[in-house]
C-alpha cells in the first residue's frame, strides 16, 4: 500500500515540474565571492511574461536555490529589402500623357512590419484594353461617270469595291456636259452620272484601358524581435530532511483533493481484493468441515 502512494506521487511530482517552465537557452552555475549562484538565460518573444519563467525554489547539486533577480534586455532588429508594388488605373484612351495624369510619381508602402517610399518605374507601363464593344459606320463612295451620250442608267454600275468591301449603288446624279444645236433650240448631247454607293459595317472598339504600373524601392523592417531574461537564484546547502519535508508538505497542499482522490481509489480497490481473499477463505474453510464430517460417517457405518 505505502509503495503504490508513493508511485503516485512521484509521477505528479515530475509531471508537474516538467511542465511548469520553459528550457532555458543557457544555465551557469557558479560561485561569485562566496555567492553561490545559478544564472538561467532565456531568450523568448517580446509577449512573453516575464513572471512565468520564475522557478519556485529548486535544489541542483546539493544546494536549494531561491530567486533573487531578473535582468531584461532586448534584441533590436533592422531589415531592408526590395520591394515591388503593382498597381492599376483606367483611362478612356491609350494615351501615355493621359495614364500618366493617373500615376503618382511615389507612393508610401507600410505592410505593418516594412515601411518604405516606392517610386514609379515608367518602363514597367502595360496597357491593354478594358474591354470590347460593336460599332456600326457607313463606307461610302461616289464615282463620276462622264462623256455618256444619254443620261441611260445601264450606264451605272449596281455595286462597286472599296477596301475588299462590295458598296451598293444608293443614289445617281445626272449633270449635263455637253450641249448641240437642233434647230434653234440647244440640246444636251452628253451627260455624265455622280453615283453614291455604300454599305454598312462594323467593328470592335474599346470601351476603355487599363494600365498596371510598377512601384520599386527599399523598404525597411525595424524592431524588438526578441527579449533576453537573466534570472540569478541564490543556493543555500540544502538540508535534505527538511527541504523533502517541505517539499512533500507543498505538494499536499497544492494537489490535496487529487491524492485524496487516489487514495480512496487505492483503498477501494485494495478492500476489494481483501473481501474476496476473504470470501475465498471462508468458503474453503466450509468445504473442509464437510469433507470431515462425510468421513466421520462413513467410519461409524
Amino acid at each position: 500500500m505505502k509503495k503504490v502512494i508513493s508511485c503516485v506521487l512521484l509521477m505528479l511530482i515530475l509531471t508537474s515540474n516538467a511542465l511548469a517552465l520553459e528550457v532555458p537557452t543557457d544555465t551557469v552555475v557558479q560561485n561569485l565571492n562566496g555567492s553561490q549562484q545559478a544564472i538561467k538565460t532565456f531568450t523568448v518573444s517580446p509577449e512573453q511574461d516575464p513572471a512565468a519563467l520564475i522557478e519556485e525554489p529548486f535544489e541542483l547539486e546539493g544546494y536549494l536555490y531561491t530567486f533573487a533577480d531578473i535582468v531584461k534586455s532586448e534584441n533590436s532588429v533592422e531589415e531592408t529589402q526590395i520591394h515591388t508594388e503593382v498597381i492599376t488605373v483606367e483611362t478612356t484612351k491609350d494615351d501615355l500623357a493621359l495614364i500618366l495624369e493617373q500615376l503618382k510619381p511615389t507612393i508610401e508602402y507600410d505592410d505593418g512590419r516594412f515601411q518604405g517610399t516606392l517610386a514609379l518605374d515608367h518602363t514597367s507601363l502595360n496597357t491593354v484594353a478594358a474591354g470590347y464593344a460593336t460599332k456600326n459606320y457607313t463606307v461610302t463612295e461616289t464615282k463620276t461617270i462622264g462623256q455618256l451620250d444619254r443620261n441611260d442608267m445601264s450606264y451605272v454600275p449596281a455595286t462597286t469595291i472599296k477596301n475588299g468591301k462590295t458598296l451598293s449603288l444608293a443614289n445617281v446624279e445626272w449633270q449635263v456636259t455637253g450641249t448641240d444645236l437642233v434647230g434653234e433650240a440647244l440640246m444636251p448631247s452628253q451627260y455624265q452620272a455622280v453615283a453614291t454607293y455604300s454599305a454598312k459595317a462594323s467593328y470592335q472598339a474599346a470601351t476603355g484601358y487599363v494600365t498596371t504600373a510598377e512601384y520599386v524601392g527599399d523598404v525597411t523592417h525595424e524592431g524588438v524581435e526578441s527579449v533576453t531574461y537573466v534570472l540569478t537564484y541564490i543556493g543555500t546547502k540544502a538540508n535534505h530532511k527538511g527541504a523533502d519535508a517541505a517539499q512533500v508538505g507543498a505538494f499536499f497542499a497544492d494537489h490535496f483533493p487529487w491524492i485524496l482522490g487516489g487514495i480512496v481509489l487505492i483503498c477501494a480497490a485494495v478492500g476489494g481484493t481483501l473481501l474476496v481473499c476473504r470470501r475465498k477463505a471462508v468458503v474453503k474453510a466450509e468445504c473442509e468441515a464437510d469433507e470431515t464430517e462425510e468421513n466421520e460417517e462413513d467410519q461409524e457405518a
